[in-house]
């Protein structure tokens, strides 16, 4: 597993794509965005968009030593688990793969 250099563009979908991330859901899921900078210290999310059914996130990780695929289980399960105490009973929230591109850095 290799550490992760610069821009990813990164978008997890919900399971079976449901259109579940609505409501309290939602708010959960904003807040599990949030508090992402917090768990990972050098992480900055340049961007997010939450649909019915997926999250598009803009994440940058020029200043963090971590991979993608932990920060996404992290932050998979912190919703997961906040979900479940608010009474979320379904088995399963997050679809298990996701999609993640990286974005080359642009000279500015």
């Amino acid at each position: 597993m290799h550490h992760s250099e610069g821009i990813h563009r990164v978008t997890l979908f919900t399971a079976h794509h449901k259109p579940l991330l609505e409501g309290d859901l939602r708010v959960i899921t904003e807040y599990g965005l949030k508090s992402l900078p917090t768990r990972f210290p050098g992480l900055k999310v340049v961007s997010h968009v939450i649909y019915p059914n997926r999250v598009e996130l803009l994440l940058d990780f020029q200043k963090l030593d971590e991979d993608v695929l932990r920060v996404v289980q992290s932050f998979k399960a912190e919703v997961k688990t906040l979900a479940k105490k608010k009474g979320f009973s379904e088995e399963n929230l997050w679809q298990w793969n996701y999609e993640d591109e990286w974005v080359p850095s642009q000279s500015h």
